[in-house]
């Protein structure tokens, strides 16, 4: 019974300290980059909006790239236009209709951290990650996708953003 105890707290503990050391704060160029995109969302269109991300285009020449895996390759190659279009679309009305009911001021945000975690998938090194931004005295998550193409981290996607629960 001991013993099982003692595993179960070193599993737990490695658990944790891995996790401690995958996260990364740092103020990456992609984290000051979506937070700028935050600030403008007052005043850009949501075709502005959806040119900030990588393109349909660039995204089809990406998984080119013979170590990406077939699945993220075909779904890629599979997405029309117009279904990339309607998912940048309904980021920005999500983030639209999110600023309105905490009645965010754009403009008036300041930003706080962008914080990451590494993740491979499909051949892909994603970047995971939220930029924290405060809005008066209340802070704010927004949760960023983005992985290198071209030898700078592009935007993959932009979820809706909640209040930081700490």
């Amino acid at each position: 019974m001991k013993k099982t105890i003692y595993i179960t707290f070193l599993i737990i503990i490695s658990v944790v300290y891995t996790a401690c050391i995958s996260s990364t704060t740092v103020d990456e160029p992609i984290g000051r980059y979506t937070f700028e995109l935050l600030q403008k969302l007052d005043t850009i269109s949501s075709d502005d909006f959806g040119n900030h991300f990588i393109s349909l285009e660039e995204l089809r020449e990406f998984v080119k790239d013979t170590t990406i895996e077939d699945t993220f390759r075909n779904a890629m190659t599979k997405v029309s236009k117009e279904k990339h279009r309607e998912g940048l679309l309904q980021a920005y009305e999500m983030l639209k209709e999110s600023g309105e009911r905490h009645q965010i001021n754009w403009k008036n945000i300041t930003f706080e951290e962008y914080v990451y975690r590494l993740r491979l998938d499909s051949g892909v090194e994603f970047h995971d990650g939220f930029v924290i931004f405060k809005h008066n005295s209340e802070k704010y998550l927004a949760k960023v996708i983005s992985f290198e193409h071209q030898e700078k981290q592009q935007l993959f996607t932009l979820s809706n953003f909640e209040p930081a629960t700490k």
